[in-house]
């Protein structure tokens, strides 16, 4: 009995402990449950998609490589696969409340009976290592660094408000869309994110699919990205290292991890994006990489084929930095091979081998990335919508589209160096100063350089160590990487798909250097080690982030918001958009008319439509012609409503005439109400009034606007970048001078007035007696700000004189 009245008492205690605490913070009400959730959920999709790789490695192909290195390179095939199947469920519409709980149990379940015997052999395997196990001693200290690396991390991660800018109106934000939809389907407006690598965004879906609140999809989100962080840093890292140098304890070696602050600062952390998910990827390129150059052996060829387009689906920076060094050095082994093959060197079984290997690498990465291009090719017409989008007579693409394209985003957008002499030597001396120079937005830390500069220190030892040959064929593939990431657009977050590479290689020469040389060399590697760490320890503290300015005062709020009893408002994420949501009927599609500044639109629960000029090419308000000619366009593609925010305020990105067709079309919306600084209201389901006339007078005094004269609307279609910035038409009616600009005044119905051509209270009277401020346009690119007017309703023009 002493056992049952032991265990009754235990009962009893926690019973009255909950009846106890249950009145000043009800038990329903702890963020315990929400988070074991998260964590419930994170472990089923995680544990199914690793036994989807398990079962492709071990059943499929028959491969062996030790647990580690099965390990990471089934967790990134697993996920893949998930992926996989979460963009087939969008394609047939299946995004529904029931797939989230029934697909990643389903998929549990067809790989439960290998997962459990897989099971047992790491049981086996554990239990032999065991006893031949050494103790920690000395390095119980960078294990116990590792473990304070990861928890700091996961601090930021309890709270949503650590999700990034981009995360919001671009991974993130189109989960929620295609949770919002119930499918997969092309963007009316061509959105261009939808076409280019984002199979995060499908991970993210999965966890936007669960019943609940903004906050909890968002947070579970944010798990499983974290979740993917903890596997390539705790197994990843580890599996590298013992590749490089035998007999690593992968107990503690993944710490080095930490040495690199800038995982813990805004943007580089663990917040939402795909930089940490390519990460995963890159780290099973390089494993699998060793076992693929020793004999092409095709087994091996095809899981690279694999991984190499899994890395390129998850975002266009992974895909430079981690899959052309590969690829290339496939290709260099092929070519010595078949030169071996010539001379009769090689045995029969590999001498077509070097010409099957090429022809299997490339075969499997274009079949596993076609969720990309083929879908590209029948949703737009383009593969590799928007680039093509001329020749190939993609849909949708505007006049204007391959313009917009080439200078607006490509040549403005892009951080990389000139095309010369000097960028080429500036990309050289960034494989060395990476780390010292600081490639970031300067509001983050300025010129400060927090990324860490532990591989690249450490790298000077490399020459005097022996037996690095797979240390140098990493050292490789970095800084290939960084090369083509300095190349094409380098800003530092980018780089933390390189980072396990980078921390692998870091552990390696520190481990050489510890075995081969005597005290004050390991004294010295202590002390540099020891520098880094100390100057990177406030990294963490920066309060820079671009929505919570301190994610870690927000995770502190978040937890003692129950003892403050703020049960709900705890939850607040993203509100101005959702009451931009909550304001619109179930089923409405919005048209969002907003700043890049404000692009972070997730959290409307609703369909919508972005017009940024820069980000789709379906949408051309200068083409319009007119008011009518923009709602009778947006109808066209299921708007429903329409959100203009700043209201009356322009970005200037897009052209004079379409701001003063959207402005003008926004003072007809039905139900206009105001929220927060912009205006919503639904679309007219009437045809507008046809506007009297189409003329606009320019009264401008420099050569950043339109010539001062009288222009039909359509001549100002020019945008604001590119050379063909100031080729304007000829004007209906040219003029001179200020008084001459004035006196066309009358017969206009649209007035463009550049500012600082008139000072405050001087502007004609005609302006102020007869029209309407519609919007003011901000400076942006080869033009100055504009005050956009209409000729206020009802009263006439008079005609053109001669």
């Amino acid at each position: 009995m002493r056992p049952v009245l032991a265990t009754t008492m235990l009962v009893a205690g926690i019973l009255v402990f909950g009846w106890v605490v249950h009145p000043h913070y009800p038990i329903q009400k702890w963020l315990f449950w929400r988070y074991a959730g998260y964590w419930l959920g994170t472990l089923v999709v995680g544990t199914a998609s690793y036994g989807i790789g398990h079962v492709v490695l071990h059943r499929v192909l028959r491969t062996r490589m030790p647990l580690l290195e099965h390990a990471m390179v089934s967790m990134a095939l697993g996920i893949y696969g998930f992926e996989l199947v979460m963009f087939i469920a969008g394609l047939l519409g299946l995004y529904r409340t029931a797939t989230f709980f029934v697909l990643p149990l389903a998929l549990l379940a067809a790989v439960s009976v290998p997962l459990y015997k897989h099971a047992q052999h790491i049981r086996r395997v554990l239990a032999r290592t065991a006893p031949t196990r050494p103790k920690l001693g000395i390095s119980a200290l960078a294990l116990a660094f590792g473990v304070l690396g990861l928890a700091m991390v996961y601090f930021y991660v309890l709270t949503p408000s650590n999700i990034q800018f981009d995360a919001r109106w671009k991974h993130m934000a189109l989960a929620e869309s295609y949770a919002v939809r119930g499918a997969v389907r092309p963007a009316v407006e061509g959105w261009v994110f939808t076409a280019r690598p984002h199979f995060t965004s499908y991970l993210y879906t999965w966890a936007f699919l669960v019943p609940g609140r903004l906050f909890d999809k968002m947070t579970l989100a944010a798990h499983l990205e974290f979740s993917l962080f903890v596997v390539t840093t705790v197994a990843g890292i580890p599996a590298l290292v013992r590749r490089l140098v035998p007999r690593a304890d992968p107990r503690w070696i993944w710490a080095a991890r930490f040495v690199f602050p800038g995982v813990l600062l805004y943007d580089s952390s663990v917040s939402g994006g795909a930089d940490h998910v390519g990460a995963m990827f890159g780290t099973a390129i390089a494993l699998v990489l060793f076992r693929t150059l020793r004999e092409l052996d095709l087994r091996y060829v095809a899981v690279l084929g694999v991984l190499c387009a899994a890395a390129a689906l998850t975002k266009e920076t992974v895909a430079i930095m981690l899959v052309p060094p590969p690829l290339l050095l496939v290709g260099i082994r092929a070519v010595t091979l078949g030169v071996q093959s010539f001379r009769g060197r090689l045995p029969p079984e590999l001498r077509r081998r070097f010409l099957v290997a090429p022809l299997v690498l490339a075969g499997v990465g274009l079949a596993a990335s076609s969720p990309l291009w083929l879908k590209n090719l029948l949703f737009y017409g383009d593969p590799f919508y928007p680039l093509l989008g001329a020749k190939v007579k993609a849909h949708p693409f505007t006049d204007q589209a391959g313009y917009r394209f080439k200078y607006g985003y490509v040549e403005a957008k892009l951080w990389a160096p000139t095309r010369d002499l000097k960028g080429l030597l500036q990309t050289l001396l960034a494989l060395v100063d990476f780390s010292f120079v600081p490639n970031d937005w300067p509001k983050f830390h300025r010129n400060v350089p927090v990324f860490g500069s532990a591989f690249t220190l450490l790298l000077g030892c490399l020459p005097f160590l022996k037996k690095t040959k797979r240390i140098w064929l990493v050292v490789l593939l970095v800084h290939g990487g960084v090369f083509i990431w300095y190349s094409v657009h380098h800003q530092d977050r980018y780089l933390q798909a390189l980072m396990p590479l980078m921390a692998a290689v870091t552990a390696a020469i520190a481990l050489l250097v510890w075995r081969s040389f005597g005290t004050s060399a390991r004294v010295a590697l202590a002390a540099s080690f020891g520098l880094q760490i100390v100057w990177g320890g406030d990294v963490y503290f920066f309060q820079t982030h671009a929505h919570a300015r301190s994610p870690l005062k927000e995770a502190i709020d978040l937890l003692s918001a129950g003892f403050e009893k703020k049960y709900d408002a705890r939850f607040g994420i993203q509100g101005h958009w959702q009451d931009v949501g909550n304001a619109t009927p179930v089923g409405s599609q919005i048209l969002l008319h907003i700043w890049p500044d404000n692009h972070a639109h997730m959290g409307t629960w609703r369909k919508t439509v972005l017009d940024a000029y820069l980000w789709q090419f379906g949408v051309e308000y200068g083409a319009a012609g007119s008011p009518e000619g923009v709602r009778k366009m947006l109808s066209d593609m299921g708007v429903t409503h329409v959100f203009a925010e700043p209201d009356k305020e322009s970005d200037g990105a897009n052209s004079i005439a379409a701001d003063l067709l959207f402005w003008d079309f926004a003072t007809h919306l039905v139900e206009r109400k105001p929220i927060a600084v912009g205006v919503l209201g639904k679309l007219p389901d009437k045809p507008l009034p046809a506007t009297p006339v189409d003329l606009t007078a320019v009264l401008s005094c420099s050569r950043k606007a339109p010539p001062k004269g009288l222009f039909h609307v359509r001549d100002l279609r020019p945008l604001p970048f590119g050379p063909e910035a100031d080729d304007f038409p000829a004007p209906v009616k040219p003029a001179k001078t200020k008084e001459e600009a004035e006196a066309l005044l009358p017969m206009a119905h649209y007035v463009v007035l550049e500012e600082g051509c008139y000072p405050d209270k001087s502007k004609p009277a005609d302006i102020t007696r007869g029209f309407d401020r519609i919007a003011n346009r901000r400076r942006y690119g080869s033009f100055n700000a504009m005050e956009l007017y209409r000729r206020r309703p009802g009263l006439p023009t008079i005609p053109v004189t001669p």
